[in-house]
C-alpha cells in the first residue's frame, strides 16, 4: 500500500460493506457470517477430496496436486472482488489475503513448504486499473505467512477472458505464459495465488509452465470459483 492510500484510509476509512462499520471493506463478523466456505472438494468436479486433492479422475486436466479454494463466486465474495478488481479498492486485499490465508492454514499445510507466485495480471489490465490485483494479493499473503514470493511467471499475450466464453477462454491461454527464471522455479514446490477460478484453464496453463521449468509440485491458492 502507497503512503498516499494509507493517508486516504486515515482520513477516510473504508466501510464494510455488510454492516457498514468503518475499518475494512469486509470487517471479520461479517466474513463468518456472510461467506460460506468452499470445503476439502476437488476444484475442478467438486467432488469431496481430502484436504482439497485433486481426484483421480481430474488429474489428467493437468498438473495442479492441490487447490485450496475460500468460497463460491457470489453475493458478498462477488461484491469484494468486484470492489477490489473494478473499484480499484486495494485496501480490499486485506480481508480477500486473511480469507484466503484461513482456507490454506486450515487445511493443515505446513507454512514455508511453497514458494508464493501469481498468476501474472496482462499489462493492459494493469494500466487500467493501476495495480497488479493478482500480484497484490500474492504479496500481501506472503508476507503475512512469511512465505518466499517471487513474480516468476510473465504472461504472453493480452487477451481478455472477462466476457469470453468457455471454449474461447481455453483457447487464449494456450502457451500464455513463460517463467522469468527457471533456476529459481527448479525442484521448488509453488503455490500459486489468483482470486477467481472460472474454468481453471488459467492456473492449468500457469501449473504446466512451472512444471515445464522444473518445479517439484505445482498447488494454488484461489479465494472463489465462478458457479
Amino acid at each position: 500500500m502507497s503512503l498516499t492510500e494509507g493517508l486516504i484510509g486515515i482520513l477516510a476509512p473504508p466501510e464494510c460493506l455488510v454492516c457498514g462499520r468503518e475499518g475494512e471493506v469486509l470487517c471479520k463478523d461479517c466474513a463468518v457470517s456472510e461467506i460460506r466456505p468452499f470445503g476439502e472438494r476437488c476444484w475442478r468436479c467438486d467432488s469431496l477430496s481430502t484436504g482439497s486433492r485433486t481426484c483421480v479422475k481430474c488429474r489428467a486436466a493437468g498438473p495442479l496436486s492441490f487447490v485450496w479454494i475460500s468460497t463460491n463466486y457470489e453475493a458478498v465474495a462477488q461484491q469484494l472482488i468486484r470492489r477490489y478488481k473494478f473499484g480499484h479498492l486495494r485496501v480490499a486485499v486485506s480481508p480477500l489475503s486473511r480469507l484466503m490465508i484461513g482456507t490454506f492454514t486450515g487445511a493443515g499445510v505446513p507454512a514455508g513448504n511453497h514458494l508464493i507466485i501469481p498468476v501474472p495480471t496482462a499489462t493492459s489490465r494493469i494500466r487500467a486499473r493501476g495495480f497488479g490485483h493478482s500480484e497484490l494479493l500474492a504479496k500481501t499473503i506472503a508476507q503475512k505467512m512469511r512465505i518466499e514470493y517471487s513474480n516468476g511467471l510473465r504472461r504472453l499475450g493480452q487477451s481478455r477472458q472477462l466476457g469470453a466464453t468457455r471454449q474461447d477462454r481455453l483457447t487464449q491461454l494456450t502457451d500464455s505464459f513463460a517463467v522469468k527464471n527457471h533456476r529459481q522455479i527448479v525442484g521448488h514446490r509453488i503455490l500459486l495465488i489468483d482470486d477467481v477460478l472460472t474454468t481453471g484453464g488459467t492456473l492449468i496453463s500457469a501449473a504446466k509452465t512451472l512444471k515445464q521449468a522444473g518445479a517439484k509440485q505445482v498447488d494454488a491458492l484461489v479465494f472463489a470459483k465462478r458457479l
